[in-house]
């Protein structure tokens, strides 16, 4: 099971580029999530890739951000729900933004406070 090491409530995934080291086969489907705006977990692999991090994005279609009614002064998010989740690989964090370079993509999270 992996570990969950952080989250952060607002992220925007600011790039999705290929590595030339990584193989062949079906990439470009990540560049659609380019803009995507959502909830950003960082988790440890403890199985598949003992000490490498991956991400999970939770991103909403059609989200919108509104009061929230058990605690003013905050916001939740409206919407319908979907996810995306990178492969592990090495993390990098960069103040502001979260650097995320697997086998395949190095992906770039711009972390909105």
């Amino acid at each position: 099971m992996p570990r969950l090491i952080r989250q952060y409530e607002r992220a925007v995934l600011e790039s999705a580029v290929r590595n030339d080291e990584g193989s062949g086969g079906h990439w470009e489907w990540r560049e659609r999530y380019i803009g995507v705006e959502g909830v950003l977990s960082v988790y440890e692999s403890t199985s598949k890739a003992p000490g490498k991090c991956f991400i999970r994005m939770e991103y909403y279609g059609g989200y919108k951000l509104v009061p929230a009614d058990d605690s003013p002064g905050e916001l939740e998010i409206m919407g319908e729900g979907r996810f995306f989740t990178t492969s592990p690989g090495e993390l990098t964090d960069a103040g502001d933004q979260l650097w995320l370079t697997t086998k395949n993509s190095h992906y770039v999270f711009k972390l909105i406070e």
